[in-house]
């Protein structure tokens, strides 16, 4: 199973809902991950949780599209890769977007958000074209201030595209996010039943449901 964090926007929290998705998975499935972020801010995460003396997550490398392109045709239900692509459109982005069994784009509640999301769905709509089939990302709120409650325009915009589904789940700004991230730990490993914590669980149930992982 291939699972892709993507958006054509930096900032939004690949990084940070990959890593997560990943410690958490790896230890019910065979996990790995592929960096495709130009800042290859998870392998610098993943050397910093060796440091910290936890087991480290499998790291993928490619050097071209072609080679990622030909581990994904091999690709099998009994393994989890979870891939972390860059902020913008390339060759390799594009191949894992193809490639993967779901897809997750994260955004925030910024105004230049939606100009990304509706950037990003232009990729989706020219991919989906020549796939013959339609390919649909699911969104996901990240990043969100925690009193906020309405999502106006966003949703709309959202529940709109036939390439876009909304996720129940949704990820507020919470400190503990970051420095859990910085010493190379998934929020859980942090600190465990604070609020991030919760909100990654909801996520965690409701990928698991999407890919039937049990």
């Amino acid at each position: 199973m291939i699972l892709t964090l993507s958006h054509q926007k930096g900032g939004v929290g690949k990084s940070t809902v990959a890593w997560n998705l990943a410690v958490h998975f790896s230890s019910i499935i065979d996990t790995r991950i592929i960096d495709l972020d130009t800042q290859r801010s998870l392998t610098v995460t993943n050397a910093l949780r060796q440091e910290n003396n936890l087991t480290p997550i499998k790291m993928l490398h490619f050097n071209s599209a072609e080679e990622l392109a030909e581990y994904a045709a091999h690709d099998s239900a009994d393994t989890l890769t979870i891939i972390d692509s860059g902020g913008f459109d390339s060759a390799y982005n594009r191949v894992a977007i193809i490639a993967s069994d779901l897809l997750i784009t994260p955004v925030s509640d910024k105004p230049f958000d939606l100009m990304g999301l509706q950037k990003y769905e232009d990729i989706l709509k020219s991919l989906s074209e020549i796939q013959g089939e339609r390919i649909k990302t699911h969104v996901l709120f990240n990043n969100i201030n925690p009193s906020m409650k309405r999502f106006g325009e966003l949703v709309e915009f959202i529940c709109m595209s036939d390439h876009f589904e909304l996720m129940v789940s949704i990820l507020r700004q919470r400190v503990d996010i970051a420095h859990s991230v910085g010493e190379g730990k998934s929020i859980k490993e942090y600190r465990i039943f604070s609020r991030a914590d919760q909100e990654m669980d909801d996520l965690f149930s409701e990928v698991s449901a999407i890919l039937n992982i049990k």
